[in-house]
């Protein structure tokens, strides 16, 4: 799964690319049979005034679900795309096991009545 990275108002060197894709595979590896596509977004809300301006957007497009939208603000690149990588990789397990369990309740068979002797 290679994710799409797009920078605004943010240089990102090739070594930060890198990053933001192995840390995300890393995170999303188990559940990357459902996943799509992967877009990560990194800009500057302010430009150069500075302060915690940065954000991280990750928008995971999956196989018959929601797409999932995950918005991380900081000031370090590498916090912000850790964090927002662990959220991610949480959104898409409760996602997938909330799937699993309305799935596998909508297939259990009607509870028995007792036997009246």
């Amino acid at each position: 799964m290679k994710p799409t990275i797009v920078a605004n108002g943010v240089k990102l060197s090739r070594r930060l690319r890198e990053y933001v894709s192995s840390r995300l595979s890393l995170a999303l590896d188990r559940k990357h049979y459902s996943i799509q596509a992967l877009k990560v977004r990194i800009s500057d809300q302010n430009g150069p005034r500075g302060g915690i301006d940065k954000q991280c957007q990750i928008q995971l497009t999956l196989n018959g679900l929601p797409t999932v939208v995950i918005t991380e603000k900081g000031s370090d690149i590498a916090a912000m795309v850790d964090q927002a990588a662990h959220r991610a990789a949480h959104a898409i397990e409760r996602l997938l096991a909330r799937t699993r369990s309305i799935a596998h309740t909508k297939y259990l068979a009607p509870a028995l009545e007792p036997a009246v002797i």
